[in-house]
């Protein structure tokens, strides 16, 4: 079973990932298909409902929107957030449906997690490209709002994840990529 947390071995006893020079100064890489297995493990973990928070929202505490009451109703889900996700997903589950509809991937440090995923869900500053005006209509419309986070080990790897899963997932209709 897999956890929240995925590391990539590139240097294992077993298989060490390589690069084929082919020609000047162009690189080929010649495990793309671990990678790409890897992108649909981290894909499928996110997706997992099993894997998905929902994130708080009382009707008293969006209008008019109220930080710090939102902030304290979803305080256990931010920690849980803190030095662990590098890679998150987030969700509208409509109202009548059981099956939400993933609207955003993100990427982060593992380091500003919790401030990143605050951004988006509760407030952000306004220079923040953060998805806070989305997630209000969301939860104003009376839908709700869940989010999955892994961590990716090395660290690095998470702009390439972030990308193959945006790319993959056209229907992240959030993600500027995809609109």
């Amino acid at each position: 079973m897999l956890s929240g947390k995925f590391r990539l071995n590139l240097h294992g006893s077993k298989r060490v990932m390589q690069a084929l020079c082919v020609g000047g100064n162009e690189m080929e890489f010649m495990e793309v298909a671990t990678l790409e297995k890897f992108v649909s493990k981290v894909d499928s973990y996110l997706k997992d409902s099993k894997n998905q928070k929902l994130v708080i929202y009382p009707k008293e505490s969006i209008s008019p929107w109220n930080e710090s009451q939102l902030d304290e109703k979803n305080a256990d889900l931010l920690s849980s957030l803190s030095g662990v996700a590098n890679i998150y997903a987030i969700f509208v589950l409509r109202e009548g449906s059981n099956l939400p509809d993933l609207k955003y991937i993100g990427k982060t440090t593992k380091k500003l997690a919790r401030q990143r995923l605050r951004n988006h869900l509760i407030t952000k500053h306004d220079l923040t490209g953060a998805k806070l005006a989305d997630i209000k209509s969301e939860v104003k419309n009376g839908n709700q709002i869940k989010i999955s986070f892994v961590s990716i080990e090395p660290e690095s790897l998470r702009n390439y994840v972030e990308e193959e899963l945006i790319n993959n997932n056209r229907n992240s209709s959030w993600n500027r990529e995809n609109a």
